[in-house]
């Protein structure tokens, strides 16, 4: 992938890691905005993922008619996040790690004005992490609601903003969610494989 290619490819992936960016100044280190208005996700230190988990993600990004895919292998655990951003079926494009010590990233080749590793990160603990942890991240601007199912509302008053049903399992192993953000007009869908599987 020339230079050239992967700048392109950044830029694309900007769509998904940072779509869920407001107009104005990003938020500090740490915060990533979810919602209009100011509403933010502050990642905890450590990540407090419960348990251990790999896993191989292919996802589209969808914001508007233009769309982006990339694959991700995802290493979660109590202690840290590792995330190895590369393009489909291609190189590494770039690596975000979050632990006590915070958020870091490490691009391949120079990153897109205003690319932030906590919006890709925030979208994860939406649909991943327990409801108490995902509470407690949100600091009360939002609603979670979690079904029997696995379905997840994140809701202001009586408005959806973030809508995550369950997974579905496909009959090859892997398993596909969709987060769609209904304040930033984006959606992530997301075909997981287990490590392993």
């Amino acid at each position: 992938m020339t230079a050239r290619t992967l700048t392109l490819f950044l830029t694309g992936l900007l769509l998904a890691g940072c779509m869920t960016a407001p107009s104005g100044p990003s938020p500090p280190a740490g915060v990533a905005a979810v919602a209009r208005d100011r509403v933010y996700l502050t990642l905890p230190t450590p990540p407090g993922y419960p348990g251990e988990r790999e896993m191989a993600q292919s996802i589209v990004a969808a914001y508007g008619p233009r769309k982006v895919a990339f694959d991700a292998l995802v290493s979660l655990s109590p202690a840290r996040v590792s995330i190895i951003v590369t393009a489909p079926a291609g190189p590494r494009v770039a690596q975000i790690d979050w632990d006590e010590a915070g958020v870091r990233t490490q691009t391949d080749g120079p990153p897109p004005a205003g690319f932030r590793a906590e919006n890709v990160l925030a979208d994860m603990v939406m649909s991943n992490w327990p409801r108490p942890a995902l509470v407690k991240a949100l600091a009360g601007r939002l609603e979670v609601w979690d079904y029997p199912d696995g379905h997840r509302k994140l809701v202001r008053g009586n408005e959806l903003v973030v809508d995550i049903p369950p997974a579905v399992r496909e009959a090859d192993g892997s398993s596909r969610r969709t987060l769609t953000n209904h304040d930033f007009g984006y959606s992530l869908t997301i075909i997981s494989r287990e490590a392993g599987a």
